[in-house]
């Protein structure tokens, strides 16, 4: 035996299972007093980050249904400017050469106010989604400062709400 590195004799086998118990009693009790604790705080996180995640969507959502209104608003606008057009053609028609003149200059200045208006209503609907997008923006920054986060799912959420936000268009 004098030739060994390890000796198999009863007191480092006996060793060797007291040592086995031991890691056994540690890891069971280490299993039933962090790996539930730490398992309900991992979903709860896995909760509010889903909860912030379907916040963001609605508020994107609201945005989109208020552009759309305003299109519609703009859609309407533009109907309105035509028909008051076609009034004015047909009683230039009627009339004599100083009033087609007359009903010239008033379409033309109908047609700027109009114009005009919607310039102003779509800068008002740039402004609104704009304001909506910087709510957005902030309530995600406000929710990665309260949420301790890791820098991958910091930058998996701030790629999937630029993704979001990409979908909105500007229309000129």
């Amino acid at each position: 035996m004098d030739g060994y590195v390890i000796t198999l004799d009863s007191q480092f086998v006996f060793s060797i299972v007291i040592q086995l118990i031991n890691t056994c009693i540690m890891c069971f009790l280490l299993a039933k007093l962090l790996y539930n604790p730490v398992l309900n705080f991992l979903n709860a996180r896995k909760e509010r980050i889903a909860s912030q995640i379907d916040e963001a969507n609605k508020m994107l959502n609201e945005a989109k249904t208020l552009k759309m209104q305003y299109e519609l608003k703009l859609e309407d606008i533009e109907t309105e400017r035509s028909s008051i057009l076609e009034t004015a053609r047909a009683s230039a028609a009627k009339n004599s050469q100083q009033i087609i003149s007359r009903a010239k200059e008033e379409a033309e200045t109908i047609k700027n106010r109009a114009r005009i208006d919607i310039e102003r209503d779509m800068e008002k609907a740039k402004d609104e989604v704009k304001r909506q997008i910087i709510d957005v923006s902030t309530a995600i920054s406000g929710k990665f400062i309260s949420a301790k986060m890791t820098e991958a799912e910091q930058e998996m959420l701030v790629e999937q709400t630029i993704k979001d936000l990409e979908g909105v268009k500007w229309q000129n």
